[in-house]
């Protein structure tokens, strides 16, 4: 449960990244710096360690609170559905084996490019972030809408942050998919993970 509850924060942090981009134009760095590392983090020791750490899913961890607790507004809810239409699109992806190489590939490409950078967040892998989405996501027959501002939506630097994150979302999706995450089963797990999401803030 430990596991789900963290791989489901990271999925909830980049959908609430994107919401955040989508509506106000502007998110967390600290959040959206961890979120995109993530992608990048292929054989971690353990769960945490794909964010860096539990700080690194911080963000996550009390959406889920606000979610689960009942405690949310309209924004908590925007972010859970961006967290379950990633979760269909992971499940998507790992059964099309052609897809989910490539995907794969075109992430080796950029990872290199990353660890060239000292900058987390440099607007070159951003950009070759969201065209590995576009390439390789957004193709498929079920795609995300994004829901937001206009004049936020059209500016073509935020529109390549909001697809990188998303991919960060469908990083976790994998994740979360991989420790026996399952959408149909958050029904009855909400008040364990609930559980884990307080006494993990608070560890």
């Amino acid at each position: 449960m430990r596991d789900k509850t963290i791989a489901f924060a990271g999925m909830l942090q980049a959908s609430e990244l994107v919401r955040q981009i989508a509506t106000s134009g502007q998110c967390s760095q600290q959040a959206a710096q961890a979120s995109i590392c993530s992608i990048f983090s292929r054989n971690p020791d353990s769960i945490e360690d794909v964010y860096g750490g539990l700080g690194g899913v911080r963000m996550g961890l009390r959406v889920m609170v606000e979610l689960f607790s009942a405690r949310h507004g309209q924004e908590g809810l925007q972010a859970l559905n961006y967290s379950l239409g990633l979760a269909k699109l992971g499940t998507k992806i790992q059964r099309d084996g052609k897809r989910q190489r490539a995907l794969g590939e075109g992430l080796d490409l950029v990872e290199r490019a990353w660890r060239d950078t000292e900058e987390p967040l440099d607007e070159s892998v951003i950009s070759q972030l969201a065209d590995v989405y576009q390439r390789h996501v957004s193709t498929m027959d079920f795609r995300l809408s994004i829901s937001g501002q206009p004049e936020y939506l059209k500016q073509p630097d935020k529109v390549a942050f909001v697809r990188a994150l998303l991919l960060a979302g469908l990083r976790s999706a994998f994740l979360w998919r991989q420790v026996g995450g399952r959408q149909w089963r958050l029904v009855f797990q909400r008040r364990g993970m609930l559980e884990q999401a307080e006494s993990l803030m608070s560890a």
